[in-house]
């Protein structure tokens, strides 16, 4: 835009318009990790590891197998051969059998055969043999591989403001150079009368405080500040200075000289060397302010009273340095909100990790030694120790994590590439918990999540030929108060290797699977064509599966299933056409299934589940579709549920 507006005061918003259509392009750089606290995030993160990358213990005590310890009691223990140990970080391979135990302390990898830790608290030892006296259940006191962070995952989000969370997530999944945006901007503090801070202030004089609260207020907006002094009024030594900024910046901030006094000449400066677009605001305070453009680069000459220099830099260019960045900051410490859902304290003093999603307070806490209890949360509650329950509705108070970037909408449910098009696409900020359809009902039915994203495969009822999706779920949980949103369709189907010898269903028998978990829409879909499948042959189908080795397994996520098929773990896993094409397998189609949304009554009318909706039914959401996904007649239709 290049229509001057030259010695006018021009409105607000006309002011906003100006500055929002200035050309303020950032660079990107990688630093080393330790070096990029407050910088933004130029791409997106996507995890190459698991984390934890095995199974660990989270308690001291006993690695065991669950089956040995169901018949002990306080007074009638079992004893257990103890046959080694394992200390955090030990490589030591063990293998417990029937009878046996490791001693193993937190961190430490769980040994072949055992699955699960006994606290040491409940055991004692002597001469070899431990004394268990209480039982415990498989997977207890274990924090599984993936269990915090799954390979393949998206843990961070380019646009991302860098602070302490989100670097011990980068850490914990191995990055050492991360990619940042670097947007230079120069500062120039204008006025005879300006001295720096620490010098002797003599008789007329002022220190310079723009050139430093500017200087923080661009860090603050994750841009890189470059300080270039303070310049006289002096024309010559003006000009010099800017055209050095220029050379060495994508955007300069200077401050005073520019009203229309005689000794003020940085808007006829811009003017001669550049372009002016504006010279005042309607605004108080702040009202002379410049904008122009020197060789391409926008420059903004502030005011020189600190007050309104400040006002001026937090109304204008804080938010243009954000849109410019991708990154929204806030300068709330404490917030109140209530809590979305119901809690059970601990019975002592507590800080709970919380989310804040439009006023509602959730636990963000995935339990010991999950770094993701942080990256999803904004702040934290205190919760005394006379505090057993907290009721959901109740009003809570919220310190929030320094500049939080909270989510515009919490999404449960099964996964699906497609959420991160519909986030990108509609520039909402969400919060996935990948939770399995099931877990998706769940968090519905409990008020937790705005949206939940589901797949769930039922007989139609009556004998009727095929498949219906989510409705009888909803119907059997009585989740009163919802909209199911039909969604798209997805090809379901066998991934394999390119020369393994499998075509369909029906050669799986004898061949290694490695199927989903249990509450995915996916695995219960192959549950209901292997039982199809059953009865064309004429046998059971528990028959058939126990002809399948693997099928009882469930892995949580796609990527866990591609990479174990791809590794040769496996012969076959079950999953998207999407999944597929990435991981370089042969994918065999077998279904297609409907992916719906469900969506809380209370919710749907808000500003930010319309715009979720408006951005889902729109040409541009799916014509940018991934492979193997597609919308269909039915997509949008909404069944309202009483």
């Amino acid at each position: 835009m290049k229509r001057k507006e030259f010695r006018k005061l021009i409105s607000v918003d006309k002011a906003r318009e100006i500055i929002n259509s200035l050309q303020v392009i950032p660079g990107k750089e990688s630093l080393a990790l330790e070096n990029v606290h407050g910088n933004i995030l130029a791409e997106d993160i996507v995890t190459e590891i698991n984390v934890p990358p095995f199974p660990r213990a989270i308690m001291d005590g006993y690695a065991v197998r669950a089956e040995n310890t169901y018949a002990c009691s306080e007074t009638e223990p079992v004893r257990l051969r103890r046959v080694g140990d394992l200390p955090a970080g030990s490589d030591a391979k063990f293998t417990v059998l029937a009878g046996e135990t490791v001693e193993i302390a937190t961190g430490a990898p769980i040994p072949e055969g055992a699955d699960s830790v006994v606290m040491v608290e409940y055991s004692s030892e002597e001469n070899g043999t431990v004394s268990i006296y209480r039982p415990v259940a498989v997977g207890e006191n274990i924090m599984k591989a993936g269990s915090d962070i799954l390979k393949g995952e998206r843990v961070l989000r380019a646009g991302r403001k860098l602070g302490t969370r989100e670097i011990g997530v980068l850490s914990s999944v191995g990055k050492k150079e991360v990619p940042i945006l670097k947007l230079q901007v120069g500062i120039i503090s204008t006025g005879d009368e300006l001295v720096r801070p620490g010098e002797k202030l003599a008789y007329g004089k002022v220190y310079d405080a723009n050139s430093y609260t500017l200087y923080a207020g661009v860090q603050e907006c994750g841009a890189f500040p470059l300080l270039y002094g303070i310049i006289p009024d002096n024309e010559t030594v003006m000009k010099k200075a800017l055209e050095t900024a220029v050379s060495e910046c994508a955007l300069i901030l200077t401050s005073g000289s520019t009203s229309s006094g005689a000794g003020d000449v940085m808007y006829r400066l811009i003017d001669e060397i550049g372009e002016t677009l504006a010279h005042g605001i309607n605004i108080k305070p702040g009202k002379p302010v410049v904008i122009g453009i020197i060789k391409d680069v926008p420059i903004i000459g502030l005011p020189g009273n600190p007050t309104s220099t400040l006002m001026i830099f937090n109304e204008f260019v804080a938010p243009l340095l954000r849109k410019v960045l991708g990154a929204e900051t806030g300068l709330k410490k404490v917030e109140n909100g209530i809590m979305g859902t119901a809690f059970r304290s601990e019975g002592r003093q507590q800080l709970l990790p919380v989310g804040l999603i439009r006023g509602r307070v959730y636990p963000a806490d995935r339990g010991s030694g999950a770094i993701t209890s942080l990256s999803e949360a904004d702040g934290f509650i205190e919760i005394p120790p006379s505090t057993e329950f907290i009721e959901a509705g109740t009003p809570v108070e919220v310190t929030l994590f320094g500049e939080v970037e909270k989510p515009d909408l919490l999404i449960a449910g099964g996964f699906c590439p497609s959420l991160d098009l519909l986030e990108n696409l509609s520039g909402l900020r969400f919060r996935t918990f990948y939770t399995g359809s099931s877990g998706g009902f769940s968090a519905i039915a409990a008020n937790i999540a705005d949206i939940a994203g589901v797949n769930m495969p039922s007989i139609y009822p009556g004998g009727q030929a095929g498949i219906l999706y989510n409705i009888p779920t909803i119907e059997n949980m009585k989740l009163s108060g919802a909209v199911l949103v039909k969604g798209y369709r997805r090809e379901v189907g066998l991934l394999i290797r390119q020369n393994t010898p499998i075509s369909g269903l029906s050669d799986l028998p004898g061949k290694r699977l490695i199927n989903r978990n249990l509450g995915s829409g996916t695995r219960t879909l192959l549950d209901l064509k292997i039982a199809e499948l059953a009865g064309k042959k004429g046998i059971s189908k528990k028959d058939l599966t126990d002809s399948i080795p693997g099928y009882t397994s469930g892995a949580k996520s796609e990527v866990a299933i591609c990479e174990a098929v791809a590794s040769g773990k496996a012969d076959a896993g079950v999953g998207i056409r999407n999944c597929a094409g990435k991981s370089g397998l042969k994918f065999i189609k077998f279904a297609d299934e409907e992916y719906d949304f469900l969506i809380r009554k209370e919710v749907l009318e808000t500003p930010e589940v319309r715009h979720f909706l408006k951005i889902f039914n729109s040409d541009e959401f799916a014509s940018k579709l991934q492979a193997g996904i597609h919308v269909y007649e039915k997509t949008g239709e909404m069944i309202s549920f009483e």
